[in-house]
């Protein structure tokens, strides 16, 4: 008989080493209970998304200055607020595929309004988001270059997609990942949170959790400084719930030193089984 599925949540942010403010921006939790923003706990998150949704998030800001810091805060803190409102209650992953995608649009919108404003013209903001439903699936949406990672077993998976010109030719082979991170283009995106001139249409799907795994959220800064192969490497030493504050600080670290030239967050999640008994005496006590 499957156990419950807990959660072990947590998450950081760097400036990195040559910009002057920090545009990225993560949440995770429970939205409407406990959950963090930009400052993880005194430790990590754990939540049983059998007792209630979990929502994961990291955006990256686009228009420089205050303007894209201002989106990534609004894209984060809108979902979550949208997704605080459903009714749906979320038992399932098809229940939130579609309430998540919704909840960006919302953002979306907001964020348009709010770039009509003086000092906020071009802002725009990229989002990756994970609600796992109380059944332990978990759907994810995207819009932008960061990214969704999925780590089983050894195997690391890039979940979602790059939403750029840079990005489509290195998913059609045409260019390799070193070609991609040194492309002239290689900032340029066509879909975000507050982008006027493409239509929003996000991404999105579901992933089946199993005890080990790991979900493993990031904005650009990461991938631009740690390859793949690197991301896997440090996932290894992830075993058990007190390795991971070390992993993820590690990974923010790492990315920093070997090139911090945007900013770094990562928002990682550690799936663990839960004794079953155990989890009827929590339930009931």
């Amino acid at each position: 008989m499957d156990h419950p599925l807990q959660l072990h949540v947590d998450g950081l942010t760097d400036i990195g080493n040559r910009r002057d403010n920090n545009e990225d921006a993560w949440w995770a939790g429970r939205p409407g209970g406990a959950h963090c923003m930009m400052e993880p706990g005194k430790s990590p998150l754990q939540l049983m998304p059998s007792e209630g949704f979990v929502l994961l998030q990291v955006s990256d800001g686009v228009g420089g200055a205050n303007a894209g810091e201002v989106a990534s805060h609004m894209s984060v803190s809108l979902v979550a607020q949208a997704l605080e409102r459903s009714p749906a209650g979320f038992a399932e992953a098809a229940a939130v595929r579609p309430a998540l995608v919704a909840a960006m649009r919302e953002a979306h919108r907001a964020i348009l309004v709010k770039a009509e404003e003086p000092g906020h013209d071009g802002m725009a903001a990229t989002l990756s988001a994970v609600g796992v439903a109380r059944d332990g699936q978990a759907c994810w949406a995207q819009a932008g270059d960061s990214r969704i990672y999925h780590w089983r077993a050894g195997r690391l998976r890039q979940v979602s997609r790059d939403h750029s010109p840079v990005g489509r030719l290195k998913q059609q082979g045409r260019i390799t990942e070193a070609e991609a991170r040194e492309h002239p283009a290689r900032n340029r995106i066509d879909l975000s949170l507050g982008d006027r001139l493409n239509p929003f249409e996000p991404d999105s799907g579901i992933v089946a959790l199993r005890p080990g795994d790991v979900l493993l959220l990031c904005s650009d800064g990461l991938s631009d400084g740690l390859w793949d192969h690197e991301i896997a490497q440090a996932l290894t030493l992830l075993q058990r719930p007190a390795d991971l504050r070390p992993v993820v600080r590690g990974l923010v670290a790492n990315a920093k030193r070997a090139s911090g030239r945007d900013n770094i967050t990562v928002v990682a999640a550690l799936a663990v089984a839960v004794e079953r008994r155990w989890w009827w005496r929590r339930l009931w006590s």
